[in-house]
């Protein structure tokens, strides 16, 4: 069986990675960073290690040269992300998160699943974010790119659905989680099972519930509070850490 994660060299996509090569998967991981290819590239010898940045025009094609390249796959996980905090809404740091976690996701994700649809079958998941749930002032693109990709995989797993082919589509909702440490085996799990969703921790589920159905009046008055609300939840992130 093959596996190709993109944006596996780091943090969630690396946890998942590093699942499915230890349950025995001819596993392609891609990412940015040399220094965390490199890494990875130390760590897992047996994976196959390229860079790819979803952030420059004509992502989809090398995506589906990539999976061409590999003989095709069984399984792909497009776990790529950037996260910016941007309070002011700055146009410079928008459009760089919308380009990787919106537009670069969307043709990683696409070309994927123009391959699973010509091979009648296959498993393709999404590492999204909490954040997709409402808007937030800290990060208006960020939550925004994510709302996005919730929808996008409803449409794919839609369009598999009416077409009668055994294609799952998985969103993996991480909620701050930090580098994703103990999340790889749940992710592995749910895409395995070909879940529609998992939240990371599964407990977020009620609670994401709850934000979800908010009153608007009350969602826009909570941008002063809203990480107070959530400390409890949000201690083993060091995401957190470093901005208390």
């Amino acid at each position: 069986m093959k596996a190709l994660v993109i944006g596996g060299t780091s943090g969630l996509g690396r946890a998942l990675a590093a699942e499915f090569l230890s349950a025995g998967w001819d596993t392609a991981v891609t990412g940015v960073r040399e220094e965390a290819i490199m890494d990875f590239s130390a760590a897992y010898p047996a994976a196959k290690v390229s860079r790819l940045d979803l952030s420059v025009a004509g992502a989809h094609a090398r995506v589906e040269t990539l999976i061409s390249s590999l003989g095709g796959v069984d399984a792909a996980a497009v776990c790529a992300g950037l996260y910016t905090d941007d309070p002011e809404a700055d146009w410079t740091a928008e459009e760089k998160v919308i380009a990787v976690n919106a537009a670069g996701c969307a043709a990683a994700l696409n070309a994927a699943y123009g391959h699973f649809r010509k091979k009648g079958a296959g498993r393709l998941a999404c590492v999204s974010s909490i954040g997709g749930v409402r808007g937030n002032a800290r990060c208006p693109a960020y939550n925004a790119s994510k709302a996005f990709l919730f929808n996008y995989l409803e449409g794919l797993r839609q369009n598999a659905a009416a077409a009668g082919l055994p294609i799952s589509v998985t969103n993996l909702i991480p909620a701050y989680v930090g580098e994703g440490t103990g999340c790889g085996p749940a992710m592995l799990a749910a895409v395995l099972a070909g879940r529609r969703s998992a939240y990371l921790p599964g407990y977020w589920r009620l609670l994401a519930a709850v934000y979800r159905n908010l009153p608007d009046l009350l969602h826009e008055k909570m941008a002063r509070w809203h990480y107070v609300l959530l400390k409890p939840f949000m201690r083993r992130s060091p995401r957190w850490k470093n901005k208390t």
